[in-house]
């Protein structure tokens, strides 16, 4: 498993090449976790294109992430997720939890429409948003979870 970051705006990229499993997921949240360190309030856009195969432990580590980036006052955004993924995905609900985007452009314009206002000078609420929506662009199918 590869992790690359790079830096898209306002927004952190990081691509993700290989397997995300048993064997390699607490290595992808320990180096997310250190890419993202010196990071305020990070918006993350997770490339799940290179991915070739993910399991219950890829999506611990996927949520573990989140989890994480939100604590920080940051969103989080899966993009390029195979349909083997996405269906997975659903299967354990956590379509409910995440952000889903079709392709890179659309995480980052998501990202930073959802961005607070830089005036606001309130500590991010712990109850923070935690249902998120998957919009497919192809069918023009969009579900939203209630808020």
């Amino acid at each position: 498993m590869q992790l690359i970051s790079r830096q898209v705006g306002d927004v952190t990229v990081l691509a993700v090449d290989g397997e995300l499993m048993v064997p390699t997921a607490p290595a992808f949240l320990r180096r997310s976790r250190l890419l993202l360190a010196s990071l305020d309030a990070p918006l993350v856009a997770v490339d799940l294109g290179g991915v070739r195969r993910v399991d219950s432990s890829g999506f611990a580590a996927l949520v573990a992430l989140a989890r994480h980036v939100q604590r920080r006052g940051g969103d989080v955004c899966l993009v390029g997720l195979a349909p083997e993924a996405r269906l997975l995905l659903e299967i354990m609900q956590l379509h409910l939890l995440f952000d889903v985007c079709e392709d890179m452009t659309a995480a980052i314009e998501f990202l930073t429409a959802n961005q607070p206002a830089p005036a606001k000078t309130v500590a991010p609420a712990l109850g923070r948003r935690l249902l998120g929506r998957i919009g497919v662009a192809v069918s023009g199918l969009e579900r939203r979870a209630a808020s």
